[in-house]
């Protein structure tokens, strides 16, 4: 059982709540005429004769009965001699509890939707505008197998290999506090806390940090010839010589799809729901421009998206506190979160290397190391282009080796090459 202290982010942020802290914000052609380059830190405010109604201000609540997050892990292992090598069948499996997030209780809408509100634009509290809520409703379950053969010096040759496959299930109603992912879709671009602040269990779906299938195997190689001949010559010039590779191979990362056409004023997008079944994965082949390709094609009329506006940022309820919701304009169900999956994932390590040896006592070792020894580069999401109502064409699109600068992802996938040396006594 482990536990995780609350970390201070979420807590001491209540020191910008009033009266300590205020924000107000300034809107060009509404509140003043216009905005120029200011000179002056106080931006608008310098000077004389400049008011402003002290309007209302955001708040940062915590939860005042906020628990500790933990999560208990158990796991079972078995091992078992096959040959010169091991055999090993492993399962682990975790369960976090009371976990740490962020969501806003506050939007606009939300006096309509839940307190039937004549002005339907209202918040549940007149007197703030955001209200982000830090509280431990997150929650997630994890589930892995893993299959492992491990043997070295094979058939008396100084070949040592090692083979691991995971396959492994990651689910969670929110993957990080402030929902900022690393999986190469940034779902905080698109959402803050959950869709709906008071039913965070409509969030539950794949973690974004989910791969499904991963598979490492290493090799490594020492040549048994010449290794102690008594020809000096041939034991310096042909003996010592080794190799060692590492292939690399996973399953894409999940991200959903958006839908901002009734995006909620705390800065959340609902998900998009596609009028029929559309492909979790796609082929990212027809290119679009350099380094982009289509990747899922998304139903369509005179190349814009269907059916955008059908989700709710904030759902229609008939009843007082949540009660009666519905969460799609058209009835339709309400779909899962990160239930796409992104490209797959491979790589190639390789190492060359040549050892002396000098004396009893020291050994002189030369190395050549090559990351991405085959100059491949991977295909990743565009997460700058999963807002159905803003995409150019209907299609999600991929980019080759990171073009986007990706969170999470290299930002170059070059072969790189470095040599060294080193002293061993």
């Amino acid at each position: 059982m482990s536990y995780e202290r609350n970390f201070g982010n979420v807590t001491f942020n209540a020191i910008q709540n009033p009266p300590a802290y205020a924000v107000i914000s300034l809107v060009s052609g509404t509140d003043i005429p216009s905005q120029p380059v200011y000179t002056d830190n106080a931006g608008p405010l310098a000077g004389s004769g400049i008011t402003k109604p002290f309007l209302q201000v955001s708040q940062r609540a915590i939860d005042q009965k906020i628990k500790n997050a933990y999560a208990p892990a158990w796991n079972l292992s078995i091992d078992r001699r096959v040959g010169r090598g091991v055999f090993s069948v492993a399962y682990a499996g975790s369960h976090g509890v009371h976990l740490y997030d962020i969501s806003n209780i506050n939007n606009s809408t939300d006096g309509g939707t839940y307190l039937g509100d004549t002005n339907f634009g209202n918040r549940l509290n007149l007197g703030y505008t955001n209200m982000n809520f830090r509280s431990d409703h997150g929650y997630s379950h994890y589930d892995a197998m893993n299959l492992k053969y491990s043997v070295t010096n094979l058939m008396n040759k100084g070949l040592g290999i090692t083979a691991n496959y995971t396959w492994s299930h990651s689910l969670d109603n929110l993957s990080s506090t402030f929902t900022d992912a690393s999986n190469g879709t940034q779902s905080g671009d698109y959402q803050l806390g959950y869709i709906d602040a008071f039913n965070p269990q409509l969030n539950y779906g794949n973690s974004d940090f989910d791969i499904r299938n991963r598979l490492n195997a290493s090799l490594s190689w020492e040549t048994p010839w010449f290794k102690s001949s008594g020809n000096a010559i041939a034991r310096q010039a042909l003996g010592g010589w080794g190799l060692g590779t590492i292939f690399s191979i996973r399953s894409g990362s999940p991200f959903s799809i958006y839908d901002c056409n009734n995006g909620n004023s705390g800065g959340s997008c609902p998900l998009w729901v596609a009028p029929g079944p559309v492909p979790t994965t796609g082929s990212a082949s027809a290119p679009q421009g350099p380094n982009l390709f289509n990747y899922i094609a998304l139903p369509s009329t005179g190349g814009v998206v269907a059916n955008q506006g059908d989700s709710l940022g904030v759902p229609n309820c008939t009843g007082l506190f949540h009660t009666g919701c519905t969460y799609t304009l058209s009835g339709l169900p309400y779909p899962e979160r990160n239930q796409y999956v992104g490209p797959g994932y491979w790589n190639i390590d390789m190492n060359f290397y040549k050892t002396f040896k000098i004396t009893e006592r020291f050994g002189l070792q030369f190395r050549a190391e090559m990351y991405n020894i085959l100059n491949h580069n991977n295909q990743y999401v565009n997460y700058l282009n999963l807002d159905v109502s803003s995409m150019g064409t209907p299609f999600v699109t991929a980019s080759k080796g990171a073009t986007f600068g990706i969170p999470g992802q290299p930002t170059d996938e070059r072969r790189n090459i470095q040599f060294g040396a080193k002293l061993t006594f």
